[in-house]
Order: structure tokens, then sequence, then C-alpha cells
């Protein structure tokens, strides 16, 4: 519960001197507070965009010039987002396999140990969906919700799906608690978040405690903060304005280049990162 006030004061904070200045800002500075609002949110992928937002325009600025064969995949987009595909649903199913692409680097050459590669490409979207600051700190409640939900429902003698039912009710009440008090705490951006990235939270909430009954304590903490972390470095290349113009302008080399970096992470067959720092001293011999 500290750590939640903790967490609650850091972000609260600065909401409220915000709140206090912006009543003397001119009407130059207001229009810049909207437009860089707006910027902000062009980053969730998550949500689809109408006509005229920032992907759609900028495909409009490319004329698609040479060889058809070689523009397929370039003309097909455009054609569905004339249609009504909404272009952040294409990037997103682009940038995916570059987060899967990642997670598999950071597990056979880095050596991180995280919950396989589904969860932290959802986590990755749900950060996406949320915003990195905002998901982090519902991910918090939703981990810290879980821990002393587990630790009363202990003593609980029923079986385990009918436990982990109760513990999942628990995590919702709790959310559901944070998000109605998130306008008095002064966390308005809790209001904005949809039932996705809740659940994706949640879904890692349930893979932690399973860890716990299998593993230690110790071993599922570890295996927890790192899959967070991972999961956050994918959001932020998946939020990169450069990225996702670039997999959406050269969709056809992207794809390839994608390809090409799964094949060369398989071929890798030498010690993890994370070995070479483990065996340091042996190997210095």
């Amino acid at each position: 519960m500290a750590i939640i006030l903790v967490l609650f004061c850091s972000l609260s904070l600065p909401l409220v001197v915000l709140a206090e200045n912006s009543q003397s800002m001119t009407a130059a500075g207001t229009v810049a507070t909207v437009s860089a609002q707006n910027k902000a949110r062009e980053v969730d992928l998550t949500v689809p965009k109408e006509e005229g937002d920032r992907l759609t325009l900028l495909m409009k600025s490319q004329k698609v010039t040479g060889w058809w064969v070689t523009n397929s995949l370039k003309l097909a987009i455009r054609k569905a987002v004339s249609e009504g595909v909404s272009p952040n649903t294409l990037v997103l199913l682009f940038l995916f396999p570059l987060v899967a692409a990642l997670v598999a680097f950071s597990r056979q050459v880095v050596g991180v140990n995280g919950f396989g590669m589904i969860i932290p490409a959802l986590l990755s979207v749900a950060f996406v969906s949320t915003g990195g600051v905002v998901g982090l700190v519902l991910l918090s409640f939703v981990m810290l919700s879980a821990i002393f939900g587990r630790m009363a429902i202990r003593k609980i003698k029923i079986p385990y799906l009918p436990k982990l039912a109760v513990l999942i009710w628990l995590i919702s009440i709790s959310v559901l608690g944070l998000l109605i008090m998130s306008p008095t705490i002064g966390l308005e951006r809790l209001m904005s978040v949809g039932i996705f990235p809740i659940m994706i939270f949640v879904l890692l909430a349930e893979t932690f405690i399973e860890a716990q009954i299998t593993r230690s304590v110790a071993t599922s903490m570890g295996m927890t903060l790192e899959t967070i972390i991972l999961a956050f470095i994918a959001y932020k290349v998946m939020s990169s304005s450069w990225i996702q113009n670039q997999v959406l302008l050269q969709p056809e080399l992207s794809v390839v280049l994608i390809l090409v970096l799964d094949l060369l992470i398989g071929k890798y067959k030498g010690l993890r990162f994370s070995e070479v720092w483990r065996f340091r001293k042996l190997l210095s011999k």
C-alpha cells in the first residue's frame, strides 16, 4: 500500500501543478498544448483513426512509381485504406512480427528469461494502448493486487481454478476502485484506459502467480521484471514515428528484413550475453 501511495503522489502532484499553471496560459500556449496532446495520441496504434490522420497523410505524400511487382504491397495497402481499413491496424500488423523478433533476440542472444514470447508482445501492445507511464502505474497496481490477493486467499480450502477465479475477482474489484477514484486522486488519464490492456495486465498477473507456485518467489519476480522491461522496450520501438513511417512507406522491404532477422537469430549458436557475463572469470582464463 505504501508503494501505491508513493506512485499516486508522484504522478498526481505534477498534474495538480499543471492544472494550476494552466489558468494563466495564453491562447497560443493552449493551442500548442492541444497540438502536443493530439500528437501523443497518434502513438496509440490500437485505435483506428479516421480519414486525415498522420499515417493516412503520410501515405498520400508518397508517390508510388516503378514496376508494379516491387510496389504490389504498397498498392494493396493503399487500396485497403481507401476502402476503410485503418492504417494504424496495418502498421500494428507489421510491427508485431518485429516485436516477436526482438523477443526472440532477447531470449536467443541476450539470454533474458521471460514468460515466453506472446506475453511480452501483448504487453507491449497494451503499453501502446495506455501509454508508458499510465501503463506502468496500472500494471504495478494489478501486480500488487494479485500479490496481496493471493496472500488473502491462501488459506481458503478450494481447488486451484475456483481460487484463481476468486483472485481475478479481487483484482477486478481493485482495478474498478482505482478507476472510480482516478479523478479524485489526480489520475484522469486512467479514465480513458480500455478493457483490453487491463485484461493483458491481469494475464501477466495470472502467469506470475503460476510461476510462484511452480518456482521460487525470487525466480518468478525476476522473470516478471524481465518480461516487463522487455515489453517496455518493445513498446518504445512500436511507438517510434520513424519506424512506423518506414514499415508503412517500405512494406516490402520491411517484410523481407524482419524475416531475414528471424533467420539470423535462429543461426546464432554462440554463448548468450548473460552466459558470457556469468562465466566471465572462466572465460578470462
